[in-house]
């Protein structure tokens, strides 16, 4: 008779808490996958960030360029003006009317604590210099300086075309 009435209080507290145990699985799952993500990216990857960002961007650069009429191949060089800025959470204390010290919101990590990055500013592009074929012409070069500049927005005297 005992085995029953466990069974029916099984039963009483899972119709009571039916939305309590999915939470609790779901959270508990995320605790699990947490550990399979991979790490956050550290100020310590900056190079690798920015020229991968480089990369990305001369690639998409030369994609652009090869499709414009008269280009069949286009290499591409593009500098930037510095490195990767990124922006942290603040806290700010204030006493009256004035602003008072500004501290970094810092949250702990396993044994260790980082600050909260809120962005990343990605660093603006200093110019763009074209190799491709037809550059030697001056409507192909006037073509890919103004859609280059307008695409970038970057100032045409930032960009050079020349033929191959």
């Amino acid at each position: 008779m005992e085995i029953s009435k466990n069974t029916d209080a099984w039963k009483k507290l899972l119709r009571k808490h039916w939305i309590t145990l999915p939470g609790l699985l779901l959270g508990v799952f995320l605790l699990v996958w947490s550990n399979f993500l991979p790490p956050k990216q550290t100020s310590s990857d900056t190079e690798y960030s920015v020229q991968y960002y480089t990369e990305i961007l001369e690639q998409r650069i030369t994609a652009l360029c090869t499709s414009v009429s008269g280009i069949q191949e286009a290499a591409v060089l593009l500098t930037l003006e510095s490195s990767s800025e990124y922006v942290y959470a603040q806290n700010t204390t204030t006493s009256g009317n004035t602003a008072g010290a500004w501290d970094y919101v810092i949250i702990r990590q396993g044994e260790g604590e980082e600050a909260v990055m809120v962005t990343e500013i990605y660093p603006k592009i200093r110019g763009v210099a074209v190799v491709c074929t037809g550059g030697d012409s001056a409507v192909v070069r006037q073509t890919i300086t103004e859609l280059l500049s307008a695409a970038l927005g970057i100032s045409s005297n930032r960009i050079r075309v020349a033929g191959s």
